[in-house]
Order: structure tokens, then sequence, then C-alpha cells
């Protein structure tokens, strides 16, 4: 096999794996996101419509109960994606196995998928919360949104500050690591795995919303995560080994 006919190969089966995992999963994602986005912006047009409006723009995300969407939203999207990574090697096994892409590709490119769909959540989310900045702006009557204005509202905002960062880097850490956590447990594909992506769910949840700079919760979050990426990375290359 010449050097063009491998590297058609490796592409052929990076697109097929692809395939599967999205055929099985994007619009179900996709479904899972307009919620998040449809319940977020009811409660946002019910507060703003109402005689109690918020203050500032970090009430309103609190009153939103936009973590909790976000949350939900994130919750479901990794159940999504566990029954992907087993029904595309139930259904697709001899597809994978005419393609011989081994598990190590495999495990590689689901990470990759899972990620992206993570990172889309997040961004999602983001997006979101732009446009009820413009809805809160428009409702109290003080015209367009100014970039100081975003930029206390991510500041003091703790949840907003979780998701967008800004100019910190630990948390932009803090996120990737979780991002990859995630995406490496559900590619791993154990069934003992779904414990540890409970317990890695559950941390999130918890300590996800933290104060500006980072804390000691931050702290544990990464150091869990670190392991939880070393432990999958491990056992990958184990696997490889034994193949």
């Amino acid at each position: 096999m010449t050097g063009n006919e491998s590297k058609m190969q490796k592409g052929r089966a990076w697109w097929a794996v692809w395939a599967l995992l999205s055929r099985s999963s994007f619009y179900k994602i996709l479904a899972v996101l307009c919620l998040m986005a449809l319940g977020e912006s009811l409660f946002f047009y019910r507060i703003l419509g109402g005689d109690g409006r918020p203050g500032s723009l970090e009430e309103l995300v609190n009153a939103g109960l936009t973590s909790m969407f976000f949350m939900a939203a994130l919750g479901m999207i990794l159940l999504i994606l566990v029954r992907t990574v087993r029904q595309t090697e139930e259904k697709g096994r001899y597809t994978l196995m005419s393609l011989k892409i081994s598990q190590g590709r495999r495990f590689f490119i689901r990470t990759a998928y899972c990620a992206l769909c993570l990172t889309v959540l997040f961004s999602v989310q983001v997006v979101l919360i732009f446009c009820v900045t413009e809805q809160y702006k428009a409702a109290m009557g003080t015209g367009g949104v100014s970039e100081q204005f975003l930029f206390l509202a991510f500041y003091r905002n703790e949840f907003l500050h979780g998701i967008l960062p800004m100019a910190e880097t630990g948390k932009w850490v803090r996120n990737l690591l979780l991002i990859l956590a995630f995406s490496m447990e559900v590619a791993g594909g154990r069934k003992n795995g779904v414990v540890t992506l409970i317990s890695l769910f559950v941390l999130t949840a918890v300590w996800f919303v933290s104060p500006v700079g980072m804390g000691y919760r931050d702290g544990i979050v990464d150091f869990v995560s670190i392991v939880v990426i070393a432990a999958e990375l491990l056992q990958m290359f184990f696997a490889r080994e034994s193949e």
C-alpha cells in the first residue's frame, strides 16, 4: 500500500466513525440545545415582562435559573453521547472491522467528537446570554449594549464568568480539562466508566459556579479531571499494547 492510499484509508476510517457518531446523536443534541434555549428564553421573558424586574443582568441570570438549565443540558448531552458510543460499537462493528480501524484511533475520534459537542454547548450558552443582554437593555430602556456592560456582567456573575472566563487563564484551563475528561470518559465506552462519569458530573454541577479567581474548588476539579484523563490514556495505551 502506497503512502497516498494509506492516507486515504485513514481518512475514510475517520469519516466513517464520525458519520456513525453524528448520525446517532446530532439531532438529539440539537434538540437538547433548542430545549435549553427555549427554557431559558421563557424564563427571561417572564421575568422581564413582570413587575419585579431585576436590577442588573447578573440578577436576571440568577433569577432565570440559567445555571440549572445549562447543567441539565450538559447531563442530557452526556447521556446521549454515552448511548451513541455504545450503539456505534454494536451496530457499526462490521463497518469498523472492514475499515480496520484500531481501538486507539476509534477512541481519539470519539473523544474529538464528544469534545466538539460539549464545546458547542458552551458556545450556545454564551450566545444565549448575549441575546438576553440585548433583551434586558431593551426592557430597561438603556439603549445598546456596551462592551464595558458585558465585561462587568461576566466578571460579577460567577456562572457567567465560569462559562466565559474572560482573561482568567485558570478557569479556561479548568473548562478545557473538564471537556477533555468528559469526552475521554465517554469515548472509553467502559461499563464501569458510568460511575466515574456521574461522579465527575456531580462535582461539576456542585462546584462549576465558583468565585472569580482560582480557588480550592477549581483546584479539586482540575485534579479530578487530570486523574480521569490520565486513567483513560493509560488504559488506551495498555489496550493498544495488547492488540
